[in-house]
């Protein structure tokens, strides 16, 4: 089974964060890992996920 694509968008609703905070993690390269098609982002759910469960604790720390 092949993993899930996600949108910017559909990145943004499965974190529940706005596009700039997605934007300016992508931008300083500490977001999750994207994929560059054309001119959109992609993004694997699991890629994403694991993002988050690696940085929960310094995203809550932050306040983010």
């Amino acid at each position: 089974m092949r993993d899930e694509i996600l949108t910017t968008e559909e990145v943004c609703t499965l974190l529940k964060i706005k596009k700039a905070t997605l934007y300016r993690h992508t931008s300083q390269g500490t977001g999750p890992p994207f994929y560059k098609i054309g001119k959109h982002n992609r993004w694997k759910r699991t890629e994403v996920m694991a993002w988050f469960d690696a940085h929960l604790d310094e995203l809550s720390r932050s306040g983010r």
